[in-house]
């Protein structure tokens, strides 16, 4: 059975800056920024996010192995 309950990993944020307009976080090589085609694809950058700060959203993107600063609001 696949639970349809995602929970992010443990590993914190690298939250760069947080105000009550904008979010900046530091984006690791590898991840998606948002969820890919199938499960196993679904662990992305936006959905880490929004479990910290829900009403987030993704300003621009970055491919899967590139490492950078994302901006969300």
């Amino acid at each position: 059975m696949i639970s349809n309950t995602y929970t992010p990993p443990d590993t914190p944020l690298d939250v760069l800056h947080e105000d009550h307009e904008i979010i900046v976080v530091d984006k690791p090589a590898g991840l998606l920024s948002v969820p890919g085609r199938g499960e196993h694809l679904t662990d992305c950058l936006i959905v880490r996010v929004q479990a910290a700060f829900p009403q987030a959203l993704l300003v621009h993107r970055l491919d899967r192995d590139t490492s950078g600063v994302m901006v969300f609001a």
